[in-house]
Order: C-alpha cells, then sequence, then structure tokens
C-alpha cells in the first residue's frame, strides 16, 4: 500500500499528516545513511537530527491522536528508493561531502513539502501555523550545521 498523504477536507488533518511524513522520512532517510558515513562530527549531527525527527514523530503522534487520527508511515517503494540512492552512492565511495549533500537535498525537499502543506491549508489554527513555523526554523538552523560539511 503506497499511501503517505492523508488528504481529508480537515486542513488541520492534512497539516498534521504532512508534518509527521516530514519527520517519518527524514528520520528513515538518516538512518539509512548513518552507516555510510565516517566522519564522527557529521555523524554526531545526523545522530541528533534523528533523534528530533523521532521525538517529533512521537509527539505528532499524541497530537494526532487527540483528534482521532493515525499517522500513516511513508510507503515501501519510497522507504526502497531511500535506500537504493543511498546503496548506489556508497558503492561509488560515499564522502562527507557526498553524505552532506544527500542531506541538504533531502532537507531542502522537506522543507518545500512543509510550506506547500502549509500554504495549501490556510485555514488552520495560528497554534498549528506557529507550530510548522518551529519546525522549518529547526530545518533551517539543520541546514547551516550541515552545509559547511559540503
Amino acid at each position: 500500500m503506497e499511501t503517505t498523504n492523508h488528504t481529508t477536507r480537515n486542513p488541520v488533518e492534512n497539516v498534521l499528516s504532512g508534518f509527521y511524513k516530514n519527520a517519518a522520512v527524514g528520520a528513515h532517510s538518516i538512518s539509512s545513511l548513518l552507516p555510510e558515513v565516517e566522519d564522527m562530527k557529521l555523524r554526531r549531527e545526523l545522530f541528533a537530527q534523528r533523534d528530533y525527527y523521532e521525538a517529533q514523530k512521537a509527539s505528532l503522534r499524541t497530537q494526532m491522536a487527540e483528534i482521532f487520527l493515525e499517522p500513516l508511515e511513508a510507503g515501501k517503494a519510497a522507504q526502497y528508493w531511500t535506500d537504493m540512492v543511498i546503496r548506489c552512492k556508497a558503492k561509488m565511495g560515499m564522502t562527507t561531502e557526498m553524505a552532506a549533500k544527500l542531506m541538504v537535498e533531502g532537507t531542502n525537499m522537506g522543507m518545500v513539502q512543509l510550506h506547500q502543506v502549509l500554504n495549501h491549508n490556510p485555514n488552520i489554527p495560528d497554534d498549528l501555523r506557529a507550530q510548522g513555523g518551529h519546525i522549518l526554523a529547526h530545518e533551517r538552523e539543520y541546514l547551516d550545521r550541515i552545509t559547511p560539511y559540503l
């Protein structure tokens, strides 16, 4: 089953699902990349970001349960392709720069997705919009920490 988006008439459900998807994809991507990264400083950043995503997922699960919404996990095909891209890059020799580039590209895609989910659901409570702003700010800070590895 390859459904990864809740698309309902309820904008709160759409936004919470988008936030969850971003955290789930980020956590999975980092878990796939970590075995290929040797640079200890970058590994530390990746571990910290994965911990952030896992905590965010747990918090969002609780938030979603309050409105009787079950988060959808990323589809197996999406996870498979993420893993394949990382394995292919690793076979060519994964450098610290290549690993950082993958994370920068993934983080940028995630930020685009977060902006889209917020922009396509304008009728959400202010606290939920602020929550999205905090998530985006954290992602920008993460980018600032990993771009020196490029």
